[in-house]
């Protein structure tokens, strides 16, 4: 969990009490991070890294965009991880023509992140990513986080649309433990404990049934087959 910075203890006891049944994303320094570290956390169960842009990324030149993200590629591509990104929508017109180049599997937390107070259709890098999604089937989207959205009838179009698009590439997360982020830490110590967001689980869980039309097989696909052939998961349980 990106929370803890690049310290993956908490995933990698969670991921050895699974004994092989669970799958986690790591956050590493892709400059520094050795082949052998790579390996031992590919060895319990780690199938991806996140890259947290949208918070600490903001004023990137395109050559530091494209220096970042083929070297983490670089790093990753033997093993077949995917790069899991954390960025604005707007941010994913920055990013668009470097993706395809990458040769690894991407997937965009939190719908792609539309900005809130703008339609997301309207927003910079909504057409990149629609453009990614279907030129790119290396390139999936996570439906998660909407509580961290402007939630209403637009995001519904969004979310309902790319399901209709791309049933292959959409994967339900539910963001959890649901984090507030920075400027929500105690007199701004990151390191004090902070209260987590509450946000209504069960209801998003029905309401993602709805977008889905209730359709048995696009369900299966977003909680099922997709999760599985993203994060290399092969048991049937």
């Amino acid at each position: 969990m990106s929370v803890y910075g690049l310290n993956n203890d908490c995933s990698i006891d969670a991921l050895r009490r699974l004994k092989g049944k669970g799958r986690g994303i790591a956050c590493i320094d892709a400059n520094t991070v050795e082949d052998a570290e790579l390996d031992s956390l590919h060895n319990v169960g780690f199938r991806g890294i996140r890259l947290n842009l949208r918070t600490r990324s903001q004023n990137l030149s395109p050559n530091e965009w494209e220096k970042l993200l083929t070297t983490t590629a670089n790093r990753i591509r033997r093993l077949d991880w995917v790069i899991q990104i954390f960025v604005s929508m707007p941010q994913i017109a920055d990013i668009a023509p470097i993706i395809p180049k990458l040769g690894v599997k991407i997937v965009f937390d939190h719908l792609g992140h539309p900005e809130q107070g703008t339609i997301p259709f309207e927003q910079r890098g909504c057409n990149e990513l629609y453009e990614l999604l279907s030129n790119d089937k290396n390139t999936y989207i996570k439906l998660s986080g909407t509580y961290r959205l402007e939630e209403g009838p637009d995001l519904e179009e969004h979310i309902k649309k790319l399901l209709n698009l791309f049933p292959d590439q959409v994967v339900w997360a539910s963001d959890w433990p649901h984090t507030a982020g920075p400027e929500m830490n105690p007199g701004g110590d990151p390191k004090a404990l902070q209260d987590n967001l509450t946000p209504d689980i069960p209801k998003f869980v029905q309401d993602s049934i709805r977008w889905c039309n209730e359709d048995e097989t696009l369900i299966k696909k977003i909680w099922v087959d997709n999760p599985r052939r993203l994060w290399d998961y092969p048991y049937d349980d």
